[in-house]
């Protein structure tokens, strides 16, 4: 199973968001634990080195974190055909079209977000760490 996941479930992992870790994070050790590939935007990395940093964590810390991900993730290209789709789709975020068309571009099973709202009109399968969890578990 390909799953592309959100930079807000590395955030709620990685800040240890009251309320929101607990899932995010057993959803991320459930799917590396059953052999799920999990897939980080390109773009999403880089908005999470930002953010970290924007948290107040040093450079080192915040790319040994992107490193840790390295180890057990890939990381999913942002090329023009996703740009271009995002351009075109009828989500009103064009940053969550993005993510919706980096998707497509790997096939993913599912996008994993906190906000699936974001993603009523994606043409991919959205689902919650909760959701993703009852469903797999």
């Amino acid at each position: 199973m390909n799953i592309l996941v959100d930079t807000n479930i590395l955030l709620d992992a990685t800040l240890h968001r009251d309320g929101l870790y607990d899932s995010s994070q057993n959803a991320i050790l459930f799917a590396l634990s059953n052999s799920h590939h999990l897939f980080f935007s390109c773009s999403s990395v880089t908005d999470y080195y930002y953010l970290l940093r924007k948290n107040k964590f040093s450079k080192e810390y915040s790319l040994e974190c992107i490193k840790t991900i390295a180890k057990y993730a890939s990381f999913a290209t942002v090329d023009d055909k996703c740009i271009y789709h995002a351009l075109h789709s009828s989500i009103n975020d064009f940053e969550d079209a993005v993510v919706d068309a980096v998707a497509t571009n790997i096939n993913a099973d599912i996008i994993l977000t906190r906000n699936k709202k974001d993603f009523i009109n994606s043409i991919n399968k959205v689902l919650t760490p909760e959701e993703y969890l009852a469903k797999y578990q």
